[in-house]
């Protein structure tokens, strides 16, 4: 065996490796509960993060968003100086799975792919 096999291999382990069910994330997940707006169409779904890393985050929502489906979102955060008061996130973001739980409640994860501060 080579080095670069060892390292190659040491990195396809660490990303899930193609394995069903493997880990693939790439950046830490915080299970953080924040308010979300997800702009579908003329409708606007209200939901709250499951978790939330700094490329993406994973929602719960009474209806499916479609896999590959680009959307606008509004995350809410509070302020550190003052938690009553918060702040917003618009994100541009993309749906990249999405899996029915047994509740008959839809789980998605989506990636960040541009956001900006709003008041």
């Amino acid at each position: 065996m080579n080095i670069e096999s060892a390292e190659t291999r040491a990195v396809l382990e660490g990303l899930g490796g193609g394995q069903p069910g493997a880990e693939r994330r790439v950046r830490r997940r915080i299970r953080l509960r924040w308010p979300l707006s997800i702009r579908k169409e003329a409708r606007v779904l209200s939901t709250v993060t499951e978790n939330l890393s700094s490329q993406g985050f994973c929602c719960v929502a009474d209806e499916p968003l479609a896999a590959g489906e680009s959307v606008v979102c509004i995350l809410r955060f509070p302020l550190r100086h003052d938690p009553q008061i918060s702040q917003a996130l618009r994100c541009q973001a993309q749906v990249v799975w999405v899996s029915l739980m047994n509740d008959g409640r839809f789980s998605m994860g989506c990636r960040i792919e541009d956001y900006t501060l709003v008041a």
